[in-house]
């Protein structure tokens, strides 16, 4: 039995490991060569305009400064209309407050976050616009970078356009993410397996 299991826990692992490294790959090529997300041919002037909240918001990722919310949110979003879908279950965060504590949080914790403003994808939703844009994280503890995919609405006041929704969205291909859990799985179960099998011959 031991050594059925020991070939079950070499197999299970090389399946792992192909798993880890197939969504490291497709997360590598969608942050070099993101996917285009179709959008809607807008004047140029309009784009520019509508894209002024997501650069500033993106230069103050960069610079990653806790102090510096309360500026951010007054330079780029609707605070009282806000709505954040963070990356996580739990991150529904909604107001001044709750944005604020979301900005503090991630420019302490989270990574350096980079916004492809450019590949910005804009789209009429009635007098307000409609956005997506790739983007990509790198995490503190391992240099480890995710692609991030990034969708909200932007809305304008007094001709100015500023942010009320967003979401932040892992773009990793959940797949090979759920392929990895089951071989975890079915690695877990070998090792016990194999421990048992242990005990018995001894």
């Amino acid at each position: 039995m031991k050594y059925l299991a020991g070939g079950l826990f070499i197999v299970f692992f090389l399946i792992l490991m192909y798993l880890l490294f197939r969504i490291w790959l497709e997360g590598r090529r969608e942050r070099i060569a993101p996917r285009e997300i179709p959008g809607e041919a807008l004047p140029a002037e309009l784009r520019e305009n509508a894209l002024r909240p997501l650069r500033r918001l993106n230069a103050y990722y960069e610079k990653r400064n806790p102090e510096l919310a309360d500026d951010c949110i007054e330079e780029t979003i609707l605070p009282d209309e806000m709505l954040i879908l963070g990356t996580n279950p739990g991150e529904i965060f909604h107001g001044r407050k709750w944005t604020k504590h979301l900005l503090q949080c991630d420019w302490k914790y989270w990574g350096q976050l980079s916004l492809n403003v450019e590949r910005t994808a804009l789209s009429r939703a009635g007098s307000a616009l409609y956005f997506a844009l790739p983007a990509q994280v790198r995490l503190d503890i391992w240099r480890f970078c995710i692609p991030v995919r990034i969708t909200g609405i932007l809305e304008e006041r007094d001709g100015l356009w500023y942010i009320s929704k967003l979401q932040f969205i892992n773009n990793l291909n959940t797949a090979w993410v759920i392929g990895t859990w089951v071989a975890a799985l079915v690695l877990a179960a070998c090792l016990l397996l194999f421990g048992f099998a242990l005990l018995l011959s001894i």
